[in-house]
């Protein structure tokens, strides 16, 4: 961005030369290495306060982390899966597994330290990408002080998606992209270290779909800047963004599934059983309390932008476009939230940075309180590590998915239909029930019409909902997670209870 409004190349006046004077310095003071009021002490309290606040969110597993932990071991088992095996409505369907590697690295994790060391791994990735986008604006010229508001802001944005699950790798490819990218502003030709956007989306693209978003970036970053090279006649630099932009592109097919992996995109954008039924592939909503964190960090990048611009402030080209960009993508769905988080209150401290200019806190202090905050920290990843198994696995209905385990040992033919929370505990804790479980969480490998129906069963609702029920054995319900299909499933006919606590159900068909 240039902080200050600039001056023509002839200025003539002396308060045009005033004016292109401060816009230079205000210039260099934002691309200046070593941030003025000990920059690397406040990003040590933004990464400490970061993981401790996000370890006390993980004490309870997530869905999807049991479910990357058990396609992960059947990854480590097995191989790249081809075709699904583990769910009796998708058996044999095409199983386009694109967080493979992200998956498998959570296992490999869980074996060498249990549910303690993939909750750590997870929250340290949140807490890396923290301290590299507040990095990123000290070195664009924020304050430290600011700097912290901001992150700590776009961290109030994602927290309630900072579980451990395969999304975490985003929270940290999402502030590299950005670096390498917006360092790249008003160049004829990408810098060498532009380049190494590309194998970072590679590696990205086997992890988690936001990469479509980081590509994006790239993209849209190399076609600005071709379009400038084309203006200028300038054809090295136009080949040489036109060939960024292809090779961001590429990336996004750099996984075994090749060209096959856009089919698992398409599965999922604009999925309509999604946006009506999951809360997280709704569009924010200000009746939902959750998505209160996100319309208030867009009223305040708002805020910050109309400031800088009456201050002069103009944005850099780029991190403007990717700011609308990425809050298109999150009115699509809560889900996409956090990737504007991090951009929006980017642009934010861009368009402050020219008025920053506050008295520094004392060493001494800026010292002592880093020091706290990673103490903290720290008492925090020893707190995760001496947790009990029964604390990860508290939203487990425990008792149900034993019980269930146990009259399906009996007759090995035996179909079990559950709730998502129950159906990932059988998968993970009892491995011989794969194929055996009606569906799990990977709602990309259903049709529309079962969808309607698997979501029809989960909530109780419709005419029609007992419909799913059919062909199964044995039904498990967590009563915490679905009160009302419990409920239903101990008055239905034909079914009697063979268990029960306050965790979950399970019933058994009566011939």
């Amino acid at each position: 961005m240039t902080a200050e409004a600039s001056a023509p190349a002839q200025a003539s006046a002396p308060g045009q030369v005033e004016q292109l004077a401060a816009g230079l310095s205000a210039g260099i003071r934002r691309r200046r290495s070593g941030s003025p009021g000990g920059g690397l002490a406040w990003l040590v309290t933004v990464a400490s306060l970061t993981f401790f606040a996000t370890a006390q969110y993980c004490r309870q597993l997530n869905v999807d982390t049991y479910f990357d932990l058990y396609a992960g071991r059947y990854i480590a088992e097995h191989g790249i899966p081809e075709r699904n095996v583990l769910t009796v409505l998708a058996h044999g369907q095409p199983w386009i597994d694109q967080q493979w590697l992200a998956q498998l690295l959570y296992y490999r994790v869980w074996l060498l330290g249990g549910y303690a060391a993939v909750v750590l791994l997870s929250v340290a990735l949140v807490s890396a990408g923290a301290a590299f986008l507040g990095a990123l604006m000290l070195r664009r010229g924020a304050s430290p002080i600011r700097m912290c508001g901001w992150t700590l802001a776009a961290l109030a944005v994602s927290y309630l998606y900072a579980t451990p699950r395969a999304q975490s790798f985003g929270y940290l490819f999402v502030p590299l992209v950005l670096w390498l990218v917006l360092a790249d502003d008003d160049r004829a030709q990408p810098r060498p270290l532009t380049w190494l956007s590309i194998p970072l989306l590679a590696l990205w693209a086997n992890m988690h779909g936001s990469v479509l978003l980081g590509a994006g970036f790239v993209g849209l970053h190399a076609a600005t800047r071709a379009i400038a090279a084309a203006r200028s006649c300038d054809r090295r630099g136009l080949v040489a963004y036109v060939a960024l932009g292809v090779a961001a592109a590429a990336s996004l097919i750099c996984t075994p599934y090749g060209l096959g992996v856009m089919r698992y995109y398409g599965s999922l954008i604009g999925n309509r059983e999604l946006s009506a039924n999951v809360t997280e592939w709704m569009p924010p909503n200000l009746a939902n309390p959750a998505c209160w964190p996100f319309f208030a960090v867009v009223i305040a990048v708002a805020i910050a932008v109309t400031i800088g611009w009456r201050r002069g402030a103009r944005p850099q080209a780029d991190l403007a476009i990717f700011a609308v960009v990425s809050l298109g993508v999150a009115f699509l769905a809560f889900r996409n939230t956090p990737w504007f988080g991090f951009v929006g209150c980017l642009l934010a401290t861009d368009m402050l940075a020219a008025r920053s200019g506050r008295p520094a806190l004392a060493a001494w202090f800026r010292r002592a309180f880093a020091a706290v905050l990673a103490t903290c920290a720290a008492v925090a990843a020893v707190s995760l590590a001496l947790e009990p198994v029964s604390q990860y696995e508290a939203w487990l209905p425990r008792g149900a998915i034993e019980a269930a385990a146990r009259i399906a040992s009996r007759e090995p033919d035996q179909r079990v239909l559950s709730d998502q929370w129950s159906a990932v505990g059988l998968l993970w804790l009892h491995p011989g029930l794969l194929g055996h479980v009606a569906f799990d969480v990977r709602v990309e490998q259903y049709s529309q019409p079962e969808l309607a129906e698997i979501f029809s069963f989960m909530l109780a609702k419709g005419p029609r909902w007992q419909r799913l029920v059919r062909g199964y054995d044995l039904v498990v319900v967590s009563r915490r997670m679905h009160p009302r299909l419990a409920v239903e499933m101990t008055r239905m006919r034909g079914w009697r209870v063979v268990y029960v606590d306050t965790s979950g159900v399970v019933v058994e068909h009566v011939p």
